[in-house]
């Protein structure tokens, strides 16, 4: 009988000591920025179904929470993402207990590398693809010795300009540009006044 008694006393020291002493920091880098990676890592933490949420901090990217529940145990967790480049953020994940018949960190990691796998392909086409080349003005020369047409005048408005020659063949909109396109020349507005008269380079 008392080798029984023992032999419970044993279990239970074991059932409250041991959670603690196996108690670790799993360390992984990632080949990713920490801000993508900390997208996975709040999405496994918020969206999995498996953790309760003690704390989330996005500006130290850090986060706390609980797992497990009456047969298990419930344990406290966190996680913290630490940059090592532009290109390589380090998740370090404090585990309460790990291993034999719980395997808190193995099974975060996986989550949260499926978690990355699906945002990836739920990421918007715009984040991913290349930038659209800018518009690029045609090639444009001063002209020599060419006066403005008659009725023109330096500082005249767009609208006054199409009350002499009427409405342009084309028109070029830029930012603090504006360019007229008649036969055989160009009529430059800077800032909404007429500032100069060019023509293309092939007709030079």
């Amino acid at each position: 009988m008392k080798n029984v008694i023992r032999l419970l006393i044993v279990v239970q020291l074991l059932i409250i000591f041991v959670p603690f002493a196996v108690a670790k920091t799993h360390k992984d880098t990632y080949p990713v920025s920490c801000e993508t990676l900390w997208r996975s890592v709040k999405d496994t933490v918020r969206n999995s179904g498996k953790y309760g949420i003690i704390a989330i901090d996005n500006v130290e990217m850090t986060a706390s929470f609980n797992i497990g529940g009456n047969l298990t145990g419930k344990r406290t967790n966190s996680v913290v993402l630490n940059k090592q480049g532009d290109n390589s953020c380090e998740m370090q994940v404090q585990t309460a207990f790990s291993g034999l018949v719980n395997n808190d960190y193995g099974d975060f990691k996986k989550r949260v590398d499926e978690s990355m796998a699906r945002l990836a392909k739920e990421r918007p086409r715009e984040e991913t693809a290349k930038p659209a080349a800018a518009v690029v003005a045609p090639e444009l020369v001063p002209a020599k010795n060419v006066k403005f047409p008659e009725g023109l005048k330096v500082g005249q408005s767009p609208d006054e300009v199409k009350q002499v020659l009427g409405k342009p063949q084309d028109s070029l909109d830029m930012k603090d540009s504006l360019i007229y396109i008649y036969p055989g020349y160009k009529l430059i507005f800077e800032k909404g006044q007429l500032a100069d008269i060019r023509y293309p380079e092939a007709n030079k």
